[in-house]
């Protein structure tokens, strides 16, 4: 028995794969390859692994991480070759490790910071989106809004983005390279980053996740999240909390 711990990249091909969607093909591919799965227990048993943070749809990354559980050892090197045997174009192991035996389990909690690169097409001199990042960075309070399935809310991203710079600003591209913080305690998106910057989505050419982190940093408390605005609160009869007669 044991814990092996893969670095993974993720490709053009298969960037519009969801996180689950990738999980589940990283699954396949280890049935596909016979590997000695360790499984959990009860009516479904299913195989005793974890991804890192997920990737924004439609992005791409080289530093991706899976850590899964083998019911007997094997070389690292073959569970890497057997894997990317099985996986298809887009997707491949390009390292894998196993854990010393004193560590129960790889959680990548301690993952807390993303790194991307992102280009745009051009639109501005340098010297006028190197001033955009020192006025976003100057600020003490960054609001944006969220939905998607939860209600719409809105929350301050200031606290989690580390750092943004210019690397390249050419007459048809220019590229960016954002750290951001990422995992369970919040984080900031590449998206929201772009959108405050006044950087619309279409200018975007390619969002690139170079690698994660872990900072060794205590974590910062959750941020309390701002419920949007003009929503009516229930009453309590519409929870669903009356009594009936």
């Amino acid at each position: 028995m044991g814990q092996y711990v893969c670095r993974y990249r993720k490709g053009e091909q298969v960037r519009w794969l969801s996180h689950l969607d990738v999980k589940r093909t990283l699954e396949r591919a280890m049935r596909r390859a016979e590997l000695p799965l360790e499984l959990t227990k009860g009516h479904n048993p299913r195989p005793k692994l974890s991804l890192g943070p997920p990737l924004p749809l439609g992005a791409t990354g080289e530093g991706e991480l899976l850590a899964l559980h083998l019911s007997a050892p094997m070389d690292p090197g073959e569970l890497k070759a057997r894997l990317n045997a099985q996986l298809p174009a887009g997707l491949e192991v390009v390292d894998a490790w196993s854990l010393p035996g004193y560590r129960k389990k790889e959680t990548f909690g301690e993952v807390d910071v993303a790194e991307y690169e992102v280009r745009v097409r051009a639109g501005w001199e340098e010297a006028d989106l190197s001033a955009r990042i020192s006025e976003l960075l100057a600020r003490q309070e960054l609001v944006v809004q969220r939905g998607g399935e939860r209600p719409e809310r809105v929350v301050d991203v200031r606290p989690h983005i580390l750092s943004v710079r210019v690397t390249e600003a050419g007459e048809k591209e220019a590229a960016l390279l954002m750290r951001l913080r990422t995992g369970s305690h919040g984080g900031a998106r590449p998206q929201e980053v772009l959108s405050l910057l006044g950087v619309d989505e279409g200018r975007v050419v390619r969002c690139h996740r170079t690698g994660l982190y872990a900072s060794a940093k205590e974590a910062p408390a959750r941020p309390r999240p701002r419920w949007g605005a003009g929503r009516r609160r229930r009453t309590k009869g519409e929870r669903g909390w009356e009594k009936r007669s």
